[in-house]
C-alpha cells in the first residue's frame, strides 16, 4: 500500500499529463521511496513507459541493457552505441506520442562514462521545444544528483521539476502502523524514523516491542544488516565516518568535542570539517545552529538525523559483542529499555513536537503562522547565565518558547510557574510560552495565556 507524498504525487501526475516536454530530477537517500513514488504517479498514465534501472557496471553493459529494454517495448532490434543515440531515438519517438522515460539509479551510468551528463544536456536542448517526452531521472547518491543542477553542470537549468524526497514526518510514518496507540506511534517513529522501506517492514499484528526486537535488535535482523551494509559498504570510504557517527550518537555533538575525541582516537590532530560536511550532505547528520545566533560556531552542534541510525549507534553498535551473544529481548532489557524510556524517547518527543508544530502551522491550527523553528541560546556574561531552549518558534510577533513533557503526569501550575520565572529572570525575549504534554494539563490552566498542545492532537490534525 502506498502512503503519503500527496504533494509530490500531484506534481508528477499533473506534469506527465500535459502536452509539452517535462524533465524531473528526483533524489533522496536510499530506501526513501523514490521508485515507488514514480510507479504510483504513472499508474494512470496513458502512453508508453520505459523504465530502466542502471547497473553498477560498465558503460557498455548499461547501453546493451538499454537496447534490450527498447527492443521489448518497440519490437525492434536496436544496436545503439551511446547514451546520446538512445535518448535521441526516444525523444524523436515522443514527438507524436506520449512517452515516460525513467532512468533509475542514474549515478551508476555516470560512473561508467561521465560524458553521459553532456549527452543528456545536448539531447534535451535539441528536442525540448517539440517533444512530449516526460523524462524522469532518479538517484540515491545525493552529492552526484544535486550536482546535476548546480551552476557548473552541463545539465544546469535543463530540469523543469526538481524533487528532493525527504523521509516521512511523524504523522505520515504513523500510517504504516495506524492501529497502534499514540504512545506506541511515538515509540515506533523514535526508533524507525521516516524512511519508507524501514516502516514497510513493521507488522501491525505484532506489538511495538516485538517489531523493535525482530527488525533491529536481534543479531542479523534485516534492519541491522541494512545499516551495516550501508555504513560499511557505501560510506565507510569517508575517513573516520564510523567514529564520528558513534560519537554523535552517544551525545558528543559539539564541533570542538568531536575534534578532540577524534584526535584522541587517531593519535594525530584531526580537523573533521570535510567529514561533517559529507555526512550532512548525505543527510545522515544535521548541523543545528541557534535560531537567534546562527553564526555562533561555539553554539553549533551536530545530531544524527535518521532515527534508526541514531538508535543503532546509541544502543547496538557500542554493544556489538553482547548483541551477538544475548537473545534480543535480554539485550533490550539490559542495554536499551531504561535509557530508551527515560532519556531517548523524551528527547525524540522534542523532535516530533517540532514536526507537529510545523504541520499544525501549515494547517493554520493556530495563529500566527511560524516563520522559523529551532533552538534558542541566551548568554549573559555578567550574571553568568547560559540558557538553551530546545524548541523556539519565530513568528510575526517574535519568539515563543515551548517546554515538552513526555511523562505520565499532566503539566501542573508549578511547571508553568517555573517556566515563567525562568523566562522573566533570564530576559530571553520570548513573547509567549508554550507547553506540549503527553498527558495533558491539570484543570484550571488558562490556555488562552499559553500555547498548549497534547499528544492526542498530534495524530488528529
Amino acid at each position: 500500500m502506498f502512503f503519503g507524498r500527496k504533494e509530490e504525487l500531484m506534481t508528477i501526475e499533473e506534469k506527465i499529463s500535459n502536452n509539452r516536454f517535462e524533465s524531473f530530477l528526483i533524489y533522496g537517500r536510499r530506501r526513501i521511496g523514490k521508485t515507488e513514488l514514480v510507479r504510483e504517479a504513472i499508474k494512470k498514465f496513458k502512453g508508453t513507459i520505459i523504465h530502466y534501472e542502471c547497473k553498477k557496471s560498465l558503460y557498455g553493459d548499461n547501453i546493451s541493457a538499454l537496447n534490450e529494454a527498447l527492443k521489448e517495448i518497440f519490437g525492434i532490434n536496436f544496436n545503439f552505441s551511446s547514451f546520446y543515440d538512445i535518448c535521441d531515438y526516444i525523444f524523436t519517438e515522443s514527438k507524436n506520442k506520449k512517452i515516460v522515460f525513467i532512468i533509475d539509479e542514474f549515478p551508476f551510468l555516470i560512473e561508467g562514462n561521465n560524458v553521459v551528463i553532456s549527452d543528456l544536456q545536448r539531447v534535451i536542448d535539441k528536442h525540448k521545444n517539440d517533444s512530449l517526452l516526460k523524462l524522469i531521472v532518479l538517484g540515491s547518491y545525493m552529492d552526484v544528483m544535486k550536482s546535476l543542477n548546480d551552476g557548473t553542470s552541463p545539465c544546469y537549468g535543463r530540469f523543469t521539476n526538481i524533487i528532493d524526497l525527504k523521509p516521512f514526518d511523524y504523522y505520515d510514518a504513523a500510517k504504516f502502523y495506524s492501529s497502534y496507540s499514540d504512545e506506541d506511534k511515538v515509540l515506533m517513529y523514535s526508533v524507525f524514523g521516516g524512511v519508507a522501506f524501514f516502516n514497510s517492514l513493521i507488522d501491525e499484528n505484532k506489538t511495538a516491542l516485538e517489531n523493535i526486537i525482530n527488525l533491529i535488535v536481534n543479531k542479523n535482523s534485516i534492519l541491522q544488516l541494512e545499516i551495516e551494509n550501508f555504513i560499511f559498504g557505501e560510506i565507510n570510504k569517508i575517513p573516520q565516518c564510523n567514529s564520528a557517527l558513534e560519537l554523535i550518537g552517544t551525545g558528543v555533538n559539539k564541533y570542538s568535542d568531536i575534534t578532540n575525541k577524534l584526535t584522541a582516537k587517531n593519535g594525530n590532530k584531526i580537523s573533521p570539517d570535510y567529514l561533517l560536511k559529507k555526512l550532512c550532505d548525505l543527510e545522515l547528520i544535521e548541523k543545528v545552529v541557534p535560531i537567534n545566533d546562527k553564526t555562533n560556531k561555539k553554539k553549533t552542534f551536530y545530531v544524527i538525523k535518521d532515527n534508526l541510525l541514531n538508535f543503532y549507534y546509541k544502543y547496538i553498535y557500542r554493544n556489538k559483542t553482547k548483541n551477538g551473544i544475548m537473545n534480543g529481548l535480554d539485550f533490550y532489557n539490559y542495554f536499551v529499555k531504561d535509557n530508551l524510556e527515560t532519556q531517548y524517547i523524551p528527547k525524540m518527543f522534542e523532535n516530533i513536537s517540532k514536526e507537529f508544530l510545523i504541520r499544525a502551522s501549515k494547517k493554520h491550527y493556530f495563529e500566527p503562522v511560524i516563520f522559523e523553528i529551532g533552538t534558542y541560546f541566551y548568554d549573559d556574561a555578567k550574571s553568568k547565565k547560559n540558557v538553551q531552549l530546545d524548541i523556539v518558534t519565530n513568528d510575526i510577533a517574535g519568539y515563543i518558547s515551548y517546554e515538552c513533557k513526555y511523562t505520565n503526569s499532566p503539566v501542573t501550575f508549578s511547571i508553568i510557574n517555573e517556566e515563567e520565572y525562568q523566562n522573566k529572570i533570564s530576559l530571553l525575549g520570548v513573547y509567549k510560552l508554550g507547553f506540549i504534554s503527553k498527558s495533558g494539563f491539570v484543570e484550571g490552566i488558562n490556555k488562552n495565556l499559553y500555547n498548549c498542545f497534547e499528544l492526542k492532537e498530534f495524530y488528529s490534525i
